[in-house]
């Protein structure tokens, strides 16, 4: 098992030894990012299994051939009737013709189309897949937003498991809510008496940050508790600053959960460094693309 002899934790020994003489090492965290191996730990069972084209596959489903055909068709109509394209603003007129031009009609009287697929996937799924299979530009920060059921967690989890059978790395899938709890438990476990290990912050954040890849799914719903938030908002910074990938799943956008500051913990900081950082990451909406243009007709 490889180490990093620098690691800070256990100095390159690859085991944590506790003070305690009668409790037992742990394997520290260094190891999980140098196996040379395909690991993804901490998917949930539900989506273990899924891949880049079952996600596909269960999206075209979700929203059929018909359904995308017939947005096609009415978006075309409106930009070839004058009085509804004036009515359309020019950028938005100019976004929805490159759809339009992707798909292609096959004939110059429009019967038909060469492909849905532009108007059909997810807004931004086109460049996702691109930098999973073959892109080597490093993305820092990827961010997943859709409403409830729209497939946010099983995305995240195909494009963790891309990611590490393409580097031969290991991966983590990480849910904020439920690791928010296992934090605060390192602060009061005097009190509920569930940090049994004794685990520091530093131990729960250490596999967190020395994962080469990872998934922090339900961003949004992290524990309001300040230490929390400092937690989690040190763990960006680090993984920015060492290039390590990051994918965030959330109900909304960022810059449009900046607005809530009731309910966004990490607005908590008025750190507009990782503010500005979270709202620069690489957007997957999940929404059909055509779908979320017509939108704003």
């Amino acid at each position: 098992m490889k180490v990093k002899p620098a690691c800070p934790l256990c100095q390159g020994k690859g085991v944590i030894l506790d003070t305690d003489p009668c409790a037992p090492a742990r394997v520290c965290a260094c190891s999980l990012g140098t196996r040379g191996e395909t690991a993804v730990h901490g998917i949930p069972a539900r989506y273990r299994e899924i891949s880049m084209e079952s996600f596909w596959e269960w999206w075209k489903r979700r929203f059929p051939d018909w359904q995308v055909l017939k947005e096609l068709d009415e978006v075309n109509a409106q930009l070839e009737n004058e009085v509804c394209r004036e009515a359309i603003p020019t950028e938005l007129q100019n976004k929805i013709a490159v759809i339009l031009n992707k798909c292609a009609a096959k004939n110059e009287t429009g019967g038909g189309w060469k492909s849905i697929r532009p108007a059909q996937e997810p807004n931004g799924f086109g460049a996702l897949k691109t930098w999973i299979l073959k892109d080597h530009k490093i993305v820092d920060l990827c961010w997943i937003d859709g409403a409830p059921g729209s497939g946010r967690s099983s995305l995240a989890s195909a494009v963790l498991r891309a990611w590490c059978e393409r580097f031969s790395r290991a991966g983590l899938f990480v849910s904020v809510r439920t690791f928010s709890q296992e934090l605060k438990d390192t602060y009061y476990d005097t009190r509920n008496w569930q940090n049994t290990g004794f685990q520091s912050e530093r131990d729960r954040m250490a596999p967190l940050q020395a994962a080469p890849c990872l998934v922090l799914d339900d961003f949004d719903r992290m524990d309001s508790d300040i230490r929390v938030v400092r937690a989690f908002a040190q763990l960006l910074d680090y993984r920015w600053g060492e290039q390590l990938p990051t994918i965030v799943t959330a109900l909304k956008w960022a810059e449009s959960l900046q607005a809530d500051r009731e309910t966004y913990s990490i607005m908590k900081l008025e750190d507009s460094s990782t503010l500005n950082r979270l709202s620069q990451a690489r957007r997957v909406e999940l929404v059909p693309t055509l779908s979320r243009l017509m939108r704003s007709i």
